[in-house]
Formats: C-alpha cells, sequence, structure tokens
C-alpha cells in the first residue's frame, strides 16, 4: 500500500530512485516559478516595484535575512517548540520550505538587480531570477 523508496540511505548502493528527484525538481522549479510570477505581476501592477533605493542594497541585506533566518529557524528546532509543531502539523514544514525559496529567489533577484540594473526590464530581471534560482537550486539536489 505505501512505497518504502521514498527516502534512500547514503549508504545504499542501489540507483538512485529517479521519480523521487524529478518529483522533488518539478515541486522546486513550480513553487518558485509561482512566486516569480506574483512578482511579476507586482511588476505589472506597479510602477515603482524594484524601483526604490533599497533595491540598490538589497543583494547585501538579503543574505543577512536568510542567515538570521536559519538561525532562528534551527534555535526553534533545538528548542523544542517547533519541532513539536512539526510533528503533529506538517504543513508547518511547507510554509518554511516556500519561506526559504522564497529568500533564495528575492536574494537572487537582488543581484541581477544590481549586475544589470538600467540595462534590462523589471520583467525581464524577474524571468532571469526564475531561470537562475530553477538552475542553481537543480544543480544543487542532483549533486546531492
Amino acid at each position: 500500500m505505501f512505497k518504502t523508496d521514498i527516502g534512500v540511505p547514503f549508504s545504499s548502493t542501489d540507483v538512485i530512485n529517479t521519480s523521487v528527484l524529478m518529483t522533488s525538481s518539478l515541486f522546486l522549479v513550480v513553487i518558485i516559478g509561482l512566486l516569480s510570477l506574483m512578482m511579476y505581476f507586482q511588476t505589472r501592477k506597479s510602477d515603482t516595484f524594484l524601483r526604490h533605493r533599497l533595491w540598490d542594497k538589497m543583494y547585501i541585506i538579503m543574505p543577512v535575512i536568510i542567515i538570521l533566518s536559519l538561525v532562528v529557524v534551527f534555535i526553534f528546532f533545538l528548542a523544542g517548540p517547533l519541532s513539536e509543531i512539526t510533528q503533529s502539523n506538517r504543513w508547518v514544514i511547507y510554509v518554511l520550505i516556500y519561506y526559504v525559496l522564497f529568500l533564495i529567489n528575492a536574494t537572487v533577484l537582488a543581484l541581477i538587480h544590481k549586475a544589470k540594473k538600467n540595462t534590462i526590464s523589471n520583467e525581464n530581471k524577474i524571468g532571469y531570477s526564475f531561470v537562475w534560482t530553477s538552475l542553481g537550486l537543480l544543480v544543487v539536489i542532483f549533486i546531492l
């Protein structure tokens, strides 16, 4: 009834289950695509998105936010309250995954915004951030 090959131990010498890799890859690409689509629609709706002075410093601010967020999440997991909550509520894990993916996508967008400041449109910056974030995370998944 249940599949037992979802988690493959690292000591296993068997061939890696490609369906798990493809499912997780598709999950990442769809979530990052939806986050990028949300930002794309925001640029179409608002003329001021990605034009604030703070976006010029965001390539420094976003990695700091990622590090602080990871430290806070690790502290809450190790202290106990978050681990107890996630054991009874699986959706908390997905919220954390979505949050981390959003931070990674926003960091890549900030780096692209800094590198290609006035040479390409904001819509293209969001498209490039989708492609580079997806490719980067897919490379990390297939290396692991």
